[in-house]
């Protein structure tokens, strides 16, 4: 779910099960930090669990598939527009910055999770402003202290070596993972990424399989078949109308297509 138009800013509770199998996206960024239960995760299509106490940072590139919450599940959750979360990072360090998103979930120690509630009191007495002015910079600022607060835990707890800068293979994975979630829509054909990263398609399916062991086009259709089911679960959509959106040359197809990755064809799914 996307950021109200026209709204800076977001914040109250959630619980995922909303979200099961879908893939959350966001303009700006997305804090979440969970309270009680535990969700299982996929992040850049890798497993991973979340647990009380974390922090769980998404961006707009970030791959992030929910696939199961406890019934406990519940973490609050703070969504920022892309100008917000420009002003708040600005004095972010490129390595820093890289390494955000290579880990998008946070554990934090009791006593992180104790000052993080005091942060959070402070948060809710600033959305309380009645100016929205003064709200706005006050937010940028307190936003600004939580990113510098994160950097500097990490780097105080010896993971120096953690940050330091990323290798060019990985930066090239990132960019590609960011280029398909802008592209899939339209471009299902390795070659065009590759083209997009100024390497070879082979050289590419070196990276991917490093970084994830799976090919280029099997992470590409994965980002297609996601973004599917997002729009049949959420919208109208007509199969047909579907077909055109990503490209399809036929629906019968973009149906096999769809089966082959679900078990399903689109509207059996968007009858389950």
């Amino acid at each position: 779910m996307l950021l109200t138009e026209g709204k800076d800013y977001e914040y109250g509770l959630c619980n995922w099960r909303d979200q099961l199998g879908k893939s959350i996206r966001t303009d700006g960024c997305i804090l979440l930090f969970c309270v009680s239960g535990r969700a299982l995760v996929s992040v850049e299509f890798k497993p991973r669990a979340v647990r009380r106490g974390d922090i769980v940072m998404i961006f707009p590139d970030t791959l992030f598939v929910v696939n199961d919450v406890s019934e406990s599940f519940a973490a609050k959750r703070i969504e920022i527009s892309s100008r917000l979360f420009d002003e708040a990072t600005f004095t972010l360090s490129s390595p820093f910055f890289d390494y955000l998103y290579e880990h998008s979930i946070f554990r934090t120690s009791p006593e992180q999770w104790e000052q993080l509630g005091v942060w959070e009191d402070q948060l809710r007495w600033i959305m309380r402003c009645r100016s929205q002015k003064s709200a706005y910079v006050m937010l940028r600022n307190h936003l600004q202290n939580f990113f510098m607060a994160v950097e500097s835990i990490v780097v105080s707890e010896g993971a120096q070596t953690e940050i330091l800068p990323t290798s060019p293979a990985r930066r090239l994975f990132n960019r590609f993972c960011r280029l398909v979630v802008e592209h899939c829509y339209v471009h299902h054909d390795v070659k065009f990424y590759a083209d997009e990263l100024c390497i070879t398609p082979y050289y590419l399916s070196k990276i991917t399989n490093k970084a994830i062991k799976i090919s280029p086009k099997e992470l590409i259709d994965r980002q297609i078949i996601l973004e599917m089911k997002r729009l049949l679960i959420n919208t109208d959509i007509s199969i047909k109308e579907l077909a055109t959106r990503f490209h399809f040359d036929t629906v019968s197809y973009m149906a096999r297509f769809f089966r082959r990755y679900t078990g399903y064809t689109p509207n059996e799914f968007r009858r389950q």
